[in-house]
């Protein structure tokens, strides 16, 4: 299963989302729900690069892990703005995921 952790600020913007698993709907690269939650994050998380210039995501990438985060140095509401709105879109195409797919797709909301 692939599990998702969405961590939210007080004010409930996205600051954390952490992507761990595997869906284990199908064989390796017949796996439609791990191509689906693959292409969403990738996407936003190159989207979220090359729009602000800001990275997200941990430099040690290992298969069935994606961890993305705003760095505390981040303080130009510009760009706040910006990141906190593609990581917004972000969660809600991974919950239309998880609303299609709901045994091989688990997401956890919480409040930091």
């Amino acid at each position: 299963m692939i599990k998702i952790l969405v961590e939210r600020d007080k004010n409930g913007q996205v600051k954390r989302v952490l992507i761990k698993g595997h869906a284990y709907y199908d064989e390796p690269g017949k796996d439609i729900v791990c191509a689906a939650v693959s292409g969403i994050t990738h996407g936003m998380v190159n989207a979220v690069e090359k729009l602000t210039g800001i990275q997200i995501h941990e430099d040690d990438v290992r298969p069935g892990k994606l961890d993305c985060q705003i760095p505390g140095h981040v303080t130009d509401v510009e760009t706040l703005s910006r990141i906190h709105l593609l990581l917004e879109a972000m969660v809600m195409s991974l919950e239309d995921v998880a609303d299609e797919a709901p045994d091989f797709v688990k997401i956890i909301e919480k409040r930091i």
